[in-house]
């Protein structure tokens, strides 16, 4: 070996983004005999994300009694990741969340990594003791590393010192990271911290290697690698690079070799992960991987489109991923605001209910349907929710794009009108929409990129185009009495649409202060109650 090194292969953790964390357990049993006899201790198998729904795969909670049918070698240590950003936006504290994630001490998770952005760091401190205090060992990966100056290094090592922690990792999480850069990051950590360093970097100019090597060559201990590189965007430091390179051992490599032919060329040729050049643009813009991922994987994007919508993303700044930056980036609506269609004849002096596709509606299906009868309520229903009468919806609204073409049989065969910014949109998406224009009530959308919302007569402007924001200005501009919303339940608490929806509800509450927004059916977002009898 070069130097004190510690391999830490995350492969069914950062992998999973790209097959949702769905790998059988005969995959995962053949890449534990194989890790054994490649000299790697440590393994990081999975996520414990907070949320407990099923459209996820068994790698994303990894439970104990998942880890308890594997057969793991006992040379090897067992470790999962937990986000910060999870913790954090959850009702109760983070560490109750923690708890609820690590709830049984009897198992064979061995160390528990936390991801964190720097100034969430400060904020998970009794986490951090607590974990210690099970006597877990306990990491702190530091995301999107390029974007940290040399002050706050050394303020996050002061402060991580007096906790405890057993590693520090930094990440090259927007892969934008040369031998140059990863040489001063690692010497900065290196003269403010003296336990353990690791490195996760990231392929995106195909230098996760050598700034691996250059890392460890300045005082970094632990390295993270997966199988094939497998991981979001364009993949990670590859397993088998990182032990030819450190143990110059043949029948090593070939082991990971049969096991890649066996299981991950299957996978790669279905996903496509790895370095290519719309990855190192990204990275050289610091723009997030992750939208390269998807507008590889999303057919509906075209290749003549890629340069275009980076462009978009580089002017408007994503470090973070966002999938409403790509809908903005990806020129889906003309720069103009405008539309023919004017609310205010439907709406005025009415009370309005906008329904969203939450499944609380079935609990309160009568008690709402007897509301809009007894009242006279405008029904406004959000692209394909059905779980009202069709009877007593007036129109449906979709103003996003992609959802609009993918939805468009739904709408075809659904008799109600339908709002969207139809007169906004480019004539490649027109042609898709193949509806009477008598059932289309067009109202314009502007997508200003600010953190501001303003309703007009024929059209609205909106940071993103998300259906309820769309369906407020509708109502807004109709110059609508009460606003009541049902079926807005909320998404999974690491799902980028929760913090963009109460955004908009915010945006709007604080635009338009008069407005009351009241919920018939439970909901995550902070909205008043409307008691149904």
């Amino acid at each position: 070996m070069k130097k004190e090194i510690n391999l830490l292969d995350c492969t069914f953790r950062d992998g999973g983004y790209y097959n949702n964390w769905n790998f059988d357990k005969s995959i995962i049993n053949a890449y534990f005999n194989t890790i054994q006899k490649s000299k790697i201790k440590f393994v990081e198998l999975g996520f414990r994300f907070l949320d407990k729904s099923n459209i996820k795969g068994p790698t994303a909670y990894t439970k104990d009694n998942f880890i308890n049918q594997l057969k793991i070698p006992s040379s090897i240590s067992i470790g999962v990741m937990i986000n910060a950003g999870d913790l954090l936006k959850e009702a109760s504290s983070p560490l109750e969340h923690c708890k609820k994630v690590f709830p049984n001490r009897r198992t064979k998770v061995k160390f528990v990594r936390i991801a964190c952005h720097y100034d969430e760091i400060y904020k998970i401190d009794k986490v951090i003791l607590w974990l210690k205090k099970q006597n877990y060992f306990v990491g702190v990966n530091l995301m999107q590393i390029s974007e940290i100056n040399y002050l706050k290094i050394k303020k996050v090592c002061k402060y991580l010192k007096k906790l405890n922690i057993d590693v520090l990792y930094f990440a090259d999480s927007l892969g934008s990271l040369n031998s140059q850069t990863t040489k001063k990051i690692s010497k900065t950590f290196r003269n403010n911290w003296d336990k353990d360093l690791g490195i996760h970097a990231h392929n995106n100019l195909g230098l996760a290697l050598s700034n691996s090597i250059v890392a460890n060559n300045n005082g970094v201990k632990w390295i993270d690698c997966t199988i094939h590189g497998m991981g979001r965007g364009p993949g990670n430091l590859r397993t088998e690079d990182i032990i030819t390179y450190l143990l110059k051992q043949k029948k090593i490599t070939i082991n990971i070799k049969k096991l890649i032919k066996r299981f991950f060329s299957k996978l790669i040729k279905q996903y496509k992960w790895g370095p290519n050049k719309y990855y190192a643009i990204a990275a050289k813009n610091k723009i997030h991987p992750t939208y390269i991922q998807k507008i590889l994987s999303d057919k509906r994007y075209k290749p003549q489109d890629y340069l275009s919508i980076l462009n978009t993303l580089k002017k408007i700044g994503a470090k973070k991923f966002n999938p409403y930056k790509l809908v903005n980036s990806s020129q889906f609506f003309y720069s103009n605001p405008k539309g023919k269609w004017c609310p205010i004849n439907m709406f005025k002096n009415r009370d309005v209910l906008i329904v969203g596709p939450g499944v609380s509606i079935l609990k309160h299906k009568k008690k709402i349907e007897n509301f809009i009868l007894k009242n006279n309520i405008l029904v406004i229903c959000i692209n394909t929710s059905k779980n009202l009468n069709e009877k007593l919806i007036d129109f449906r609204v979709a103003c996003h794009p992609m959802r609009i073409m993918s939805d468009m049989n739904f709408h075809f065969k659904n008799n109600s009108k339908i709002a969207m910014p139809y007169t906004m949109m480019p004539k490649k998406i027109k042609k898709s929409i193949y509806l009477k224009k008598s059932r289309i009530l067009d109202y314009g959308l502007y997508l200003n990129y600010k953190n501001t919302v303003k309703v007009n007569k024929y059209f609205c402007e909106l940071p993103n185009p998300l259906a309820i924001g769309y369906s407020l200005s509708i109502a807004i501009s109709g110059k609508s009495n009460n606003i009541y919303l049902a079926g807005i339940d909320g998404y999974e608490s690491n799902d980028p649409k929760s913090d963009e929806t109460q955004r908009i509800l915010d945006l709007f509450k604080k635009r338009y202060k008069p407005l009351k927004l009241k919920s018939l059916t439970k909901t995550k977002y902070n909205l008043k109650n409307k008691r149904l009898n």
